[in-house]
């Protein structure tokens, strides 16, 4: 097995070895500390909430995706293409004014918005997978798998209730 980090190096997986220790837990490296990310992720959400009073937190996701598609620099109107001619004559998305400032934000503060929105969608799973990840018995990875296969069986239970009303 090979994983590749946001660096791109590869590392080998013996059979016995889980993901958490490869540091991909719930915790994240502060400053040279290893730090919760729950409370990482909420010491940012209070900063932004200082900076910008007026955002509300179920927008915030959404304009993180976003700064993330900025600094990735691909942030266009119109679907994902593989022809990258194609991708050259898009015009590109520009960013709102508060987007500018959590973008600015983000990395005057040496936070890669990548990983702050990934850091944001992990903090954003039920309690019971929180309660997990915090002892150590799941990864990040396996949290978001477990919490997008209850949306998908909770989304597909209502797709299924609207069927029998129609009939």
């Amino acid at each position: 097995n090979s994983l590749r980090k946001s660096y791109n190096v590869p590392i080998r997986l013996k059979m016995n070895e889980r993901l958490s220790c490869l540091g991909m837990t719930y915790r994240v490296r502060d400053k040279g500390r290893k730090v919760n990310l729950f409370d990482k992720v909420h010491q940012i959400k209070q900063q932004l909430k200082q900076i910008l009073p007026e955002i509300a937190e179920s927008r915030l996701i959404n304009m993180l995706c976003r700064c993330r598609r900025k600094y990735e620099g691909i942030l266009y109107y119109g679907r994902r293409t593989i022809n990258k001619d194609e991708a050259k004559r898009r015009k590109k998305l520009e960013l709102t004014k508060a987007e500018i400032i959590i973008y600015d934000f983000l990395l005057r503060n040496n936070l890669n918005p990548s990983t702050v929105y990934r850091w944001f969608l992990a903090a954003r799973v039920s309690d019971d997978i929180k309660q997990k990840l915090e002892k150590g018995q799941i990864s990040v990875k396996k949290a978001m798998e477990i919490s997008y296969n209850r949306k998908r069986v909770r989304e597909s239970n209502v797709g299924l209730l609207m069927m029998e009303e129609m009939r």
